[in-house]
């Protein structure tokens, strides 16, 4: 059975920071695909619901450093309670952190953020045009417009009775994953026309959406979780240009995209809940591959984030209960290092 877990329980990291020019002891030797040289990385650490330990680690791609305490050396202060999103954008990077209802604006080169407030709404994911974020919501259920230059909210895109989830953006529109709401599930993706920011029309898809990632131009693809029971997983390629529906038949937990391919794994239990990840590659035409490599990790994947600039993969993992890890995995999957990051860590972002 194919499940998708939504979990954020774990505890805050004290991994090593970045002072020392040391590579992490539990390191392999690089491949013949070095990284960028002086390169960093953003992790997000989603961290425990309610337990206000999101936070933001900076990691050296070259050495394999992290620093854990980053954002808060920077700061003097916490990021706040599960960091759901984080995406770059201009010269600033922004962070979604839902139960402390706040956007972080962050200088990525300083770690520096102003912390926007965001009333009640509930931010989630996000996705960037024309100098503006677009922001996804749980109160009410909406897609939000912000501005980016006055960071204030422009308009609200009202989207049904359910709780709207991943976005991407492609062809002038916003598309949408509409997930739950109670014990009832959805199975429409909304659309959401950038211009007129109303009257989203909508896709039937698969039901309780997750994910949605942006393949090409395009192209885009969304996941979804099923009902838990007689409702399987699956994802579908979506033509933003005439919104035809290609079912892949592939379940995707998490997923990222690289070279016009979409990489990323499913969850499977056996009837002791014992977890197996399935790892997968899908192209822009809805065809399948086997993945580059056999990922061998010590705990659950969490997350999974290529590097653009050298094909590098960084998969995140957590146990739920101690500090989760980023692994960094060449192209041909020689393990470059394994890191110990925060609390969950969901996402690495690249600079």
């Amino acid at each position: 059975m194919a499940v998708f877990i939504f979990a954020a329980c774990e505890k805050e990291n004290d991994s090593p920071s970045g002072n020392t020019d040391t590579i992490p002891t539990d390191t392999v030797p690089t491949d013949t695909i070095p990284p960028t040289p002086d390169a960093y990385a953003l992790v997000l650490n989603e961290g425990n619901m309610s337990a206000n330990n999101a936070s933001v680690s900076r990691l050296n791609l070259t050495t394999g450093v992290i620093d854990n305490q980053w954002f808060e050396t920077a700061n003097g202060r916490g990021l706040g309670d599960q960091a759901q999103d984080m995406i770059a954008y201009g010269t600033k990077v922004y962070i979604t952190v839902t139960e402390s209802n706040s956007l972080e604006v962050l200088n990525p080169a300083t770690g520096v953020s102003t912390r926007v407030d965001m009333g009640d709404r509930k931010p989630r994911s996000m996705a960037a045009a024309g100098g503006k974020l677009y922001i996804t919501c749980y109160n009410p259920y909406s897609v939000i417009r912000v501005d980016t230059a006055s960071l204030t909210v422009e308009a609200t895109c009202l989207l049904g009775q359910y709780h709207p989830e991943g976005i991407a953006i492609a062809q002038g529109k916003a598309f949408v994953a509409s997930s739950y709401q109670g014990n009832s599930y959805d199975n429409h993706l909304y659309v959401v026309d950038l211009t007129t920011f109303a009257n989203p029309t909508t896709v039937t898809v698969g039901m309780n959406l997750s994910n949605v990632k942006k393949i090409n131009d395009n192209k885009i693809i969304v996941a979804w979780i099923g009902n838990y029971s007689d409702v399987p997983s699956g994802s579908a390629i979506i033509d933003a240009t005439t919104l035809a529906v290609t079912n892949t038949g592939e379940a995707l937990q998490k997923m990222d995209v690289y070279n016009g391919k979409v990489y990323g794994y499913s969850v499977e239990y056996d009837e002791n809940w014992n977890e197996t990840n399935n790892w997968k590659v899908i192209n822009a035409d809805g065809t399948r591959e086997a993945f580059p490599f056999a990922v061998s990790l010590d705990a659950n994947a969490y997350g999974i984030n290529i590097n653009p600039a050298n094909g590098d993969f960084y998969i995140t993992s957590s146990d739920y209960s101690t500090n989760g890890d980023v692994y960094c995995f060449t192209p041909s999957g020689t393990r470059r290092f394994k890191v110990e990051a925060g609390a969950i860590p969901s996402k690495v972002l690249f600079l």
